[in-house]
């Protein structure tokens, strides 16, 4: 997170940070230091896990980390009164911020830290008063309860802050990390009970047991992200490779994925199946690799025959997808997406709803994004000329829904200041006559 960021997500730090101080005061009044003399040592045991696992955290898809941390702080809420789990929680940060290092960001950590683990501790000691003992049926409701609630608060503030900062729905960072920060929760919740239990009746050396599996549960998620990360760098490599075959189309793919990617998020489509569809529309020409490049490369209109062999590579692109597993789903996206609403494309001359609705987006995507490009034989048009190109041919060639969400967008397509001002007035009055 830059210095620079937006007024809205300086008031939203704001009043995270006046609620942050305000649990925290409460915590601290509420706090008995004769119990807390006799765990300064494991205080500081605590601490010392908790600012090791933080210094090596794992970034997630769309921004925010996840660290192994979670499962000494869950620990510590069993262990520790409220108001020593904040302190715990936040001095890394605090340390941070002594030192000036990108105030804003540890500004919002501190924040955040105070107020989710602060009210997961005060959930926990509302429902139970920890006791050195063994777990019992009120003691687990109040742990898990607590987790919930840090899982929940956490989750939120980071996602809140990532949509503030990255301008974007919070809905869509939100879907696209609860799987890694579940994944998280999961693992990391449990672990930390039983770093409690183990602690509270075995002691100081029982916590040893414990670093080998939260370094294994670090390097795990690592390398899980990582393995994703080398997944999308090969399939934009991939992508870059298809347009490179045809020098008409440099950046086609990655263009059409994100009109494909607007779209199907207009369109209200969940989040999980809105990044699969980005991944089929950077390999959805991929096809193009069994067609002649005297075909790709020609200057001139294309002859019947071979227009007929250009056309193949929509088939041709589904067959080399079809037994990749992970791509195989999308494989009637790549077959059909230059088939038409009225049922004269190809290669099936599929109709309405009988063609896969992702290969409906990508058909509009792909037309924009082919109109506003220069061809050999011809010029690129004119955005608004390419819009109204599309809107004309909704309900022919194009859905009728898609074009109309497609008419929505437009004020987000990466345009000219001027060109998409014009284009936002334009966006209204095509609404408007819908």
């Amino acid at each position: 997170m830059g210095e620079q960021i937006s007024r809205n997500a300086k008031v939203y730090i704001a009043v995270l940070l006046v609620t942050a101080i305000l649990i925290t005061l409460y915590t601290l009044l509420n706090t008995s230091w004769h119990e807390f003399q006799s765990q300064w040592l494991p205080f500081l045991v605590f601490l010392t896990i908790i600012i090791l696992a933080d210094s090596f955290p794992v970034p997630l898809p769309r921004g925010g980390n996840v660290t192994v941390s979670f499962a000494a702080i869950a620990a510590s809420i069993l262990i520790f009164q409220p108001f020593v789990v904040i302190a715990m929680a936040v001095t890394i940060d605090l340390f941070l911020l002594l030192k000036r290092q990108n105030v804003i960001k540890h500004i919002f950590n501190i924040a955040q830290l105070a107020v989710s683990t602060g009210s997961a501790a005060m959930v926990y000691n509302f429902f139970y008063t920890p006791v050195a003992t063994d777990f019992n049926y009120m003691q687990v409701f109040a742990f898990i309860t607590s987790m919930v609630v840090l899982f929940i608060l956490n989750h939120t503030f980071v996602t809140l802050i990532l949509a503030f900062t990255q301008e974007e729905k919070p809905l869509t960072i939100w879907l696209t990390n609860i799987k890694w920060c579940t994944l998280q929760f999961v693992s990391m919740a449990p672990l930390g009970a039983l770093i409690a239990v183990i602690y509270i009746n075995i002691g100081f050396w029982g916590l040893i047991l414990f670093l080998l599996p939260m370094i294994i549960a670090r390097h795990s998620f690592q390398s899980y992200i990582d393995m994703r990360q080398t997944f999308l760098d090969t399939i934009k490599s991939l992508s870059l490779a298809i347009d490179a075959k045809d020098p008409y189309t440099k950046g086609h793919s990655s263009r059409v994925a994100d009109y494909a990617v607007l779209l199907a998020r207009e369109m209200k489509w969940p989040e999980d199946r809105v990044e699969f569809l980005k991944y089929i529309a950077l390999i959805h020409d991929v096809g193009k690799v069994a067609v002649p490049e005297n075909i790709l490369k020609k200057d001139r209109l294309l002859t019947n025959e071979e227009y007929e062999i250009m056309k193949r590579h929509s088939e041709a692109g589904a067959e080399v997808i079809k037994d990749i597993s992970f791509f195989a789903a999308g494989s009637g996206i790549i077959k059909h997406h230059h088939e038409r609403w009225n049922g004269s494309g190809y290669p099936d001359q599929l109709k309405n709803e009988e063609i896969p609705e992702g290969a409906r987006i990508l058909a509009v995507a792909d037309a924009y994004d082919a109109m506003t490009s220069d061809r050999p034989y011809r010029k690129a048009l004119k955005p608004l000329e390419a819009i109204r190109e599309i809107q004309e041919c909704s309900g022919a060639q194009f859905d009728p829904k898609v074009v109309k969400a497609f008419t929505r967008i437009i004020p987000q397509l990466n345009l000219e200041p001027e060109r998409k001002s014009h284009l936002e007035s334009y966006t209204s009055e095509a609404l408007h006559s819908t």
